[in-house]
């Protein structure tokens, strides 16, 4: 893929879905705040993280050959060094996500009473209209499919903020290049 056609894609991607929290929906108390779209390969899959705040994050990463859960924060960190920063803490049993930071938004914990909320939570679901589950296993052990969404709520035991699926996207892609078309044709 051309870089110009890359750029293009996520310019698109970042447009629509804007527009699309713009309209309201995002769930009443979240945020999305950016879109990103990083990674190589013929295969792709969401990364979206709630923070506490209510700001969200949804991630494009595009991949080859068999990809965890844990791969994806790769694959991201490498794409934005100091502004995607993990702290993963490694046990006998599997990895942990202990701290997240993207841009200036940040949430670290492993729960603490009283409510024992303040970490983590891990959601998966296998595509756009499924619904989200709350994972049975490690983002290590998780093998991500292509259109796969991992999601990380921190705070909460609620399920990922509603942000637009890929279809959607292009449907307001598409409405805006027909609007945009019309203005120039007049």
């Amino acid at each position: 893929m051309s870089q110009e056609l890359s750029r293009v894609r996520t310019a698109r991607f970042a447009l629509a879905a804007s527009l699309f929290a713009l309209i309201g929906a995002g769930s009443a108390d979240a945020s999305l705040v950016a879109t990103f779209e990083v990674g190589s390969g013929g295969n792709a899959s969401h990364l979206q993280f709630d923070f506490q705040n209510g700001n969200s994050y949804l991630y494009l990463v595009h991949w080859e050959g068999t990809v965890t859960g844990r791969d994806l924060f790769d694959i991201v960190g490498a794409a934005q060094p100091g502004y995607f920063t993990s702290d993963i803490v490694t046990f006998p049993f599997g990895d942990a996500l202990f701290g997240q930071s993207i841009g200036s938004d940040a949430n670290a914990g492993f729960g603490s009473p009283p409510d024992f909320l303040d970490f983590w939570h891990y959601w998966t679901k296998e595509s756009a209209t499924a619904a989200w589950e709350s994972s049975f296993v490690g983002f290590g052990d998780r093998i991500v499919s292509d259109g796969s969404w991992d999601g990380w709520v921190f705070g909460s035991d609620g399920a990922p903020a509603a942000v637009p699926a890929p279809g959607v996207t292009m449907m307001f892609t598409s409405l805006l290049a027909v609007a945009a078309r019309r203005r120039r044709s007049k």
